[in-house]
């Protein structure tokens, strides 16, 4: 009578394989899952910076000649941002509160917006 049953090193050729495949299969998925976090932070920057130049077109009388500062939530408050949502950084899911930095840039007659951490000069 012949046994139908699978044989250990059957059993352990399956395992070694699936093995490989988990080893060539994580790092990728992980690193795309990095690589779209990154993305949507820069996105969620983007957004901010996008408000503080509404703001800024609005209130252009009250930017400085030098550097100023923006608070996310003075943009939420002014309804540049929606109120009732959190901008959130997806890389540490925790809440973005910093400010966007307005620079007076005289070789271009513009202003430059970018975001930042800390805020120094408030602009309001």
């Amino acid at each position: 009578m012949k046994n139908k049953a699978f044989t250990l090193i059957e059993l352990l050729a399956v395992i070694v394989i699936l093995g490989i495949l988990a080893a060539i299969a994580v790092p990728t998925i992980v690193g795309l899952i990095n690589n779209s976090k990154e993305d949507t932070l820069e996105e969620q920057k983007n957004t901010l910076i996008n408000a503080a130049e509404r703001w800024g077109t609005d209130n252009w009388r009250k930017l400085p000649e030098t550097a100023c500062d923006v608070k996310v939530d003075f943009l939420k408050t002014e309804g540049y941002l929606e109120s009732d949502k959190d901008v959130i950084d997806p890389t540490t899911n925790e809440k973005m509160d910093g400010c966007v930095r307005i620079t007076y840039d005289s070789s271009n007659n513009q202003y430059k917006y970018e975001y930042v951490e800390t805020c120094e000069t408030e602009c309001n």
